[in-house]
């Protein structure tokens, strides 16, 4: 179809009009479901500052605390793997000292006791053999007894013309049945024994009740005192050297007890021939109602100068936190300003670490408490 100009004409004032009549043109925007952009780059999850803005409202609310790192000679040298035992007088058992039957039961379960408090009474109980063998016994003491008694009245009678060694003797006779005669019947009824604390504690958990038979040497009874604990532990040859008679002991339990310090008691000469270690026993500082019972195991620290005593760089052990994989501290270097510090762990126990590199000087206030919210901030930055 060939164009002419009266057509093309027409075209262009179509196209005119419609432009008019359309709405002006808006703003483009994106929506669910539909991709109107260009990649989408993934979060690195890594901030891009190295400081934490926290306004002291949140300090107060996260209960952030701090302390300051300082130069110390002591600090942990060895870390020793060790059992919880009584020490003397921490513990006493109590066992049936005869055969017998239950007869009273003043203690119970927790009780605080003292030493030589009653705690139960015991009947003895005689099998058949034993009861005839006491009544057997008992009845010979007797006769014996009458028969003494009988001698002696016929001497008296015809004291003036019987010898008076004779009279002497059956005095004797009379004198000595009358107590054995005594001790047979004071057994027949008094066959009773009351068991005592050896020592002042807790009593332990126990099964008995009035009336049952116990048998000798059964424990009846444990008493504890918790106060009154020692530390059992291993050292071995690569550890010897650090025993010093200025070491000093820190114990930690392993289920996040306190530390509590401990006191050197004996350091063994004897070595275990089966492992080849000595025995290091520690008495521990733990008052009444600490977490530490016996038979658990801790963790003894070795606290004091390695080498010649240079003082290093500690801080606490609770201000070290890891972030994308290495170890930080935050530093409070204004109100409301916490800087992150890399740093290089050396010597660490549950209350100090040493810092043998980093970016930490002294006298800075590292925080020991809140890192995670401090941690979590930084990440979301």
């Amino acid at each position: 179809m060939k164009t002419t100009p009266k057509l093309l004409a027409a075209t262009v004032a179509a196209a005119l009009g419609l432009a008019l009549l359309l709405p002006p043109p808006g703003r483009v925007q994106a929506h669910g479901g539909e991709d109107h952009g260009g990649e989408a780059k993934a979060s690195t999850g890594v901030a891009l500052t190295d400081e934490v803005l926290l306004p002291k409202e949140s300090q107060f609310l996260f209960e952030v605390r701090t302390q300051l790192a300082a130069y110390s000679t002591t600090y942990s040298r060895a870390t020793l793997y060790g059992t919880v035992s009584a020490a003397a007088g921490g513990e006493g058992r109590v066992v049936v000292p005869q055969t017998g039957r239950i007869v009273s039961l003043s203690a119970r379960v927790g009780q605080p006791v003292r030493a030589g408090q009653t705690l139960a009474v015991l009947e003895q109980t005689l099998d058949a053999t034993q009861q005839i063998g006491l009544s057997t016994e008992r009845a010979n003491a007797q006769a014996e007894l009458r028969a003494a008694q009988q001698d002696y009245a016929r001497l008296q009678t015809i004291a003036d013309i019987a010898a008076r060694k004779d009279v002497i003797a059956a005095e004797l006779r009379l004198r000595q049945a009358r107590q054995n005669a005594a001790i047979y019947n004071g057994q027949a009824r008094q066959r009773r024994v009351s068991i005592t604390s050896p020592v002042s504690g807790t009593v332990d958990v126990f099964n008995l009740a009035v009336g049952q038979q116990v048998n000798q040497g059964d424990e009846l009874f444990r008493v504890i005192n918790p106060g009154k604990l020692r530390v059992e532990a291993q050292v071995f040859a690569r550890d010897l050297a650090k025993i010093t008679p200025g070491a000093q002991f820190r114990v930690e339990g392993l289920q996040g007890q306190a530390g509590v310090p401990a006191r050197l008691v004996v350091f063994s000469n004897v070595v275990n021939p089966v492992n080849q270690a000595r025995q290091l026993v520690l008495e521990l500082d733990a008052p009444e109602g600490s977490a530490y019972r016996a038979g658990q195991a801790v963790n003894v620290q070795v606290l004091g100068p390695a080498g010649n005593g240079k003082p290093q760089l500690v801080v606490p052990t609770a201000a070290i936190t890891d972030l994308n994989g290495k170890p930080v501290v935050f530093v409070h270097t204004a109100p409301e300003h916490f800087r992150i510090r890399y740093v290089q762990p050396g010597a660490v126990n549950g209350q100090q670490t040493v810092l043998a590199e980093g970016q930490v000087n002294e006298n800075d206030r590292v925080v020991t408490q809140g890192t995670y919210q401090l941690k979590s901030i930084y990440l979301n930055q």
